[in-house]
């Protein structure tokens, strides 16, 4: 299996596992299973705690 990396979308540093992140997104149109990591990469913006603290 390969991993899928996640960045921040304001200043685009590496997410490290275990790290809290906050998402904004959209709910899926469809009751389906999904990979996490890879519907969080498609289909939201991630922020990493150190700039969610900055925006608020």
């Amino acid at each position: 299996m390969f991993k899928r990396t996640l960045y921040c979308s304001i200043c685009n540093r590496e997410v490290r596992d275990g790290e809290e992140i906050y998402a904004k997104m959209k709910a899926p149109k469809q009751s389906i299973m999904v990979e996490i990591k890879s519907y969080l990469k498609k289909e939201s913006m991630i922020f990493c705690t150190n700039c969610i603290n900055k925006v608020n």
